[in-house]
């Protein structure tokens, strides 16, 4: 049985990665052409002084998301005409060669780099494998590209004093005209920003495209990019100084006293989740166990799943009424796909030699390469036999262009050891990772599911068993940064934790307030 209510809203969120402003040396918007076609052609040296900023890299502007596979960097060269790629060692390739004025990158939730190409008006599209294509042409001055959380790719036209929106099919529209020298592109929250060099402005526009005036009296704005919780940095090249802005708006000085300031960049966090695991009171029908998972990405994901119970009644868990035969049917977003009884029944090898082989034979386990995608694992007891079960997905092949990005568990939830206890593991990266944890249960009633939890309450521990968060209702604490996310709960009295971890172990545990139980949700989602 699938059941997609457990799924939640697919966080399309598996390219949150750097954004880099570059801008090129522009003291004036308007004799912008003259002075790209004087530095490409007759100041080369100048030039790749001005936009080094890594080994080697030059570029007039990197607007967008720049890691194309975990840790890599693409970088403009506009001297050779070069697209160049780095691995997270500093090695150096070659990906493109033979473009005309290369300026800015952004890469889509599948991988495909995407090139604005000056010189030519063109846009070129990327495989990860380096194939090229035409995904646009016929512009005027593109510099900045920016991809929505739709997958809709944004251009700044410099020549034209316009922004265009691109639909993943190519179909254009414009989506923003009457502007002075747009330069750089940031999304957040859904809404797009520009900086507007010429006005001295930055414009924020809807995804309606209605337009705002965000801050003013700027001097040559360039580069723009967002922290985690939301605050808009830009570049003031001409000022020499780079700006702060809140959320609200408020703006204060971060940095001064510099020289002409252009590129922008914050590290995200960029650990994975390597292992997503559920423990909850396995019951019947609607009180079974209903494990979610997404896979994001490009490549295809090898996880082991399993479904134990006999282990946790031994030391050193020892849990009481435990799921004496687990069984586990794995479902992607149309049918049941594998199912197990007993580990040792089939891929016994397989399973050992991953070394996650379930300690007791009763248990289960599914060896499986998935593709990008939706994914359901529903742990029961053989026979209708209900207790304490676990449901784990562990990912073997982390390396790899493919994440496990969210889990989302529903069963019944008790008291005492019956609560239901999400756990998850982050590594790999720069050491941390942005996740929402979130606790439903009055959503569920809509679809149709009886007897649920009617005031979840989460707790969030660390691998020392510390408490290092709790909420009981989402809208108590971090209210504005859980919307920005596009992630809040449905209903005031759910629970939701938005933190950002160091690699380890971490336990989310949601219970009902005040010792109430029923039917709940739990969700891991990483953001970043």
């Amino acid at each position: 049985m699938q059941d997609n209510t457990i799924l939640g809203a697919a966080i399309n969120i598996f390219m949150q990665n750097m954004l880099v402003r570059i801008a090129s040396n522009m003291y004036n918007a308007h004799s912008f052409a003259q002075f790209l076609y004087l530095h490409c052609y007759m100041k080369k040296s100048a030039l790749h002084y001005l936009l080094a900023i890594f080994a080697g890299l030059t570029a007039a502007l990197l607007p967008s998301n720049i890691l194309a596979a975990p840790g890599d960097l693409f970088e403009t060269d506009q001297g050779s005409s070069t697209i160049f790629k780095f691995t997270p060692v500093g090695a150096k390739s070659t990906f493109a060669t033979g473009l005309g004025g290369p300026f800015g990158l952004a890469v889509d939730g599948f991988g495909n780099v995407f090139e604005a190409n000056f010189n030519t008006g063109t846009i070129f599209k990327f495989t990860p494998a380096g194939v090229k294509s035409t995904f646009a042409s016929g512009l005027n001055g593109p510099v900045a590209l920016a991809f929505d959380a739709s997958g809709n790719l944004f251009e700044a036209d410099h020549g034209s004093n316009k922004i265009f929106k691109f639909t993943p099919a190519g179909v254009k529209t414009t989506f923003a005209s009457g502007l002075h020298g747009p330069f750089g592109l940031a999304f957040h929250a859904g809404t797009l920003f520009e900086s507007d060099t010429g006005s001295g402005t930055i414009i924020k526009f809807t995804a309606a495209g209605v337009k705002s005036t965000f801050a003013s009296g700027l001097n040559t704005p360039t580069g723009l990019a967002f922290d985690a919780s939301g605050n808009l940095f830009e570049a003031d090249q001409a000022s020499g100084t780079i700006f702060k802005f809140t959320p609200a708006g408020a703006k204060s000085t971060f940095a001064s006293g510099l020289n002409e300031p252009s590129g922008l960049a914050f590290e995200p966090p960029t650990a994975q989740l390597v292992n997503i695991s559920t423990r909850a009171s396995v019951k019947t029908g609607a009180g079974v166990t209903i494990g979610g998972f997404i896979v994001t990405g490009t490549a295809s994901k090898q996880v082991v799943v399993r479904g134990l119970g006999p282990t946790l009644g031994q030391p050193p868990f020892n849990v009481p009424n435990v799921l004496a035969d687990p069984t586990l049917n794995l479902h992607d977003s149309t049918s049941s796909i594998a199912t197990n009884d007993n580990w040792r029944d089939t891929q016994q090898a397989a399973i050992q030699a991953t070394g996650l082989a379930p300690p007791n034979d009763a248990e289960s386990a599914i060896l499986i390469t998935l593709q990008p995608g939706n994914y359901t694992a529903i742990l029961a007891g053989k026979n209708g036999t209900t207790g304490v079960g676990l449901v784990e997905v562990y990912d073997i092949n982390a390396g790899v262009f493919a994440e496990l990005t969210n889990v989302s568990t529903r069963g019944f939830v008790g008291t005492g050891d019956n609560v239901m206890i999400g756990g998850f593991i982050t590594q790999g990266g720069n050491g941390s990772t942005q996740v929402l944890v979130r606790g439903l249960g009055p959503t569920l009633a809509q679809s149709g599911i009886s007897g649920v939890l009617a005031d979840p309450f989460l707790r969030l521990f660390d691998g020392n068993g510390n408490v290092l968060y709790t909420n009981n209702n989402w809208k108590d604490t971090q209210q504005a940064a859980i919307q920005a996310t596009g992630l809040a709960p449905p209903n005031d009295l759910e629970a939701a934790i938005l933190v950002t971890v160091a690699a380890g172990h971490y336990t989310a545990i949601l219970s009902g307030n005040g010792g109430g139980t029923g039917i709940g949700l739990v969700e891991i989602y990483k953001l970043r």
